[in-house]
């Protein structure tokens, strides 16, 4: 084969590379399947490469053998390669004459649906989330929808939610965006119309928002360390509570007074401030925690948790001060798979118990949690008259109709008005 020229950037190439990577095609061997790929491409000419299916692969296999120089070991690449093009990339149904890469065997014993996601860089909680509801619907389907068609099956068990379980409308919601992605993308069988169904009615609830006394309260009764410093940030910077644990050190300035949130909800970045109360206090925290990195390091641990792909590009960098949690978990953890001991962060659990019983202690009669703290901050920013579009960005809300839920406790014309009791 000749030497492979630069690949032009095609809609498919980046997630075919994630699809290369997640199935443990050697990277060596991965630069072949991209021509193999671009090869098909050719064999189809005027057929756009996503509306291609398993007759148009295996046409372009039978062209490959008419071929009396083609090895069988090319002719099996080239088969490997576009099955998988056609599975994790577009989601379509492939015969079984397709095979599967030799040796390659896809990440969860070939799982479609972990491929899709995993091609498609979904978060480990997606994912999970999403076969937790295939797992369901399958037990459902082989109980109570046998004989039903797939369109009927998903509105039957949708239905059931609602009325048999009494599900809130987000579960309900949540629940359909895991089977369409099933179906669309991880078996390649489109749904078709589902129709009317019964749906949950989604609630117009009013965010939890404590005072400013009530805040103050709340922060008397928490015990000094970790869990007031990371409740002080939901409350001082807006920070949800995932985005609060798995702060690193490199994402804080102090001098500037600003966090960047990395890939927070929806793996949108943006910058927040801090607060000038909890300085003092993180850099207190700085200090134990490069003194626990440091002890770590005399100790040959693997570093700190870290991402496999970001791994392989910066080798070092779960070792270096920059990329360590600001809220480490107080114990080393062994990492599944590698077996390597490594430094995590803190887990969630640990805040939502120490606000909990601190909201208990203060005698305070709202059901407030974690995500109290962040209402809290928004509204108390615009209640001081900060411009909506201003804390819609230190919120990473996408659109201000979100942010605009917050102004429910303003004092503006329409709300300031007396009551004819008080005359």
């Amino acid at each position: 084969m000749a030497p492979i020229p630069s690949v032009p950037d095609h809609s498919w190439h980046i997630p075919y590379l994630r699809a290369l990577e997640i199935s443990g095609v050697p990277e060596p061997k991965r630069q072949w399947y991209v021509r193999w790929v671009e090869r098909f491409c050719e064999f189809l000419v005027e057929k756009p490469l996503h509306a291609a299916d398993s007759t148009d692969a295996e046409a372009f296999i039978r062209s490959l053998e008419s071929s009396r120089q083609m090895a069988a070991w090319r002719l099996s690449q080239a088969t490997d390669a576009t099955r998988l093009l056609l599975t994790a990339v577009f989601g379509k149904r492939v015969d079984s004459r397709i095979g599967v890469p030799g040796g390659c065997a896809p990440v969860g014993g070939g799982d479609p649906l972990r491929l899709a996601c995993r091609t498609r860089g979904y978060s480990p909680r997606t994912e999970a989330s999403y076969a937790d509801w295939v797992r369901r619907f399958t037990v459902f389907k082989s109980a109570v929808g046998r004989g039903l068609s797939d369109t009927d099956a998903v509105r039957g068990f949708l239905e059931r939610l609602v009325l048999v379980e009494r599900v809130s409308a987000s579960t309900q919601a949540q629940a359909l965006n895991a089977l369409a992605f099933w179906f669309t993308h991880a078996l390649g069988i489109g749904l078709g119309d589902l129709g009317d169904f019964a749906r949950s009615k989604k609630p117009k609830l009013l965010p939890v928002v404590l005072t400013r006394s009530e805040v103050a309260r709340l922060f008397a009764q928490m015990e000094e360390g970790s869990a007031a410093l990371m409740a002080g940030l939901l409350y001082g910077s807006g920070l949800r509570l995932r985005e609060a644990i798995t702060l690193r050190v490199k994402d804080i300035d102090i001098e500037r007074r600003q966090i960047m949130v990395r890939e927070g909800k929806g793996r949108k970045d943006r910058l927040t401030v801090l607060a000038e109360l909890w300085r003092a206090p993180l850099e207190d925290q700085l200090r134990r925690v490069r003194a626990l990195w440091e002890e770590d390091a005399r100790t040959g641990y693997a570093g700190t948790t870290f991402p496999p792909a970001l791994e392989r590009k910066y080798p070092g960098a779960p070792h270096e001060w920059p990329w360590q949690y600001i809220f480490p978990a107080s114990r080393l953890c062994v990492e599944p798979g590698t077996g390597k001991y490594r430094r995590h962060h803190i887990d969630e659990g640990v805040l939502q118990r120490a606000v909990k019983a601190a909201v208990a202690r203060a005698g305070i009669s709202k059901r407030a949690s974690c995500h109290t703290l962040r209402h809290s901050f928004a509204t108390h920013l615009l209640e001081s008259g900060a411009d909506i579009r201003t804390v819609q960005e230190l919120l990473g809300h996408s659109d201000v109709s979100t942010t605009m839920i917050y102004t429910h406790v303003l004092n503006r014309p329409g709300l300031a008005v007396r009551s004819p009791a008080d005359g």
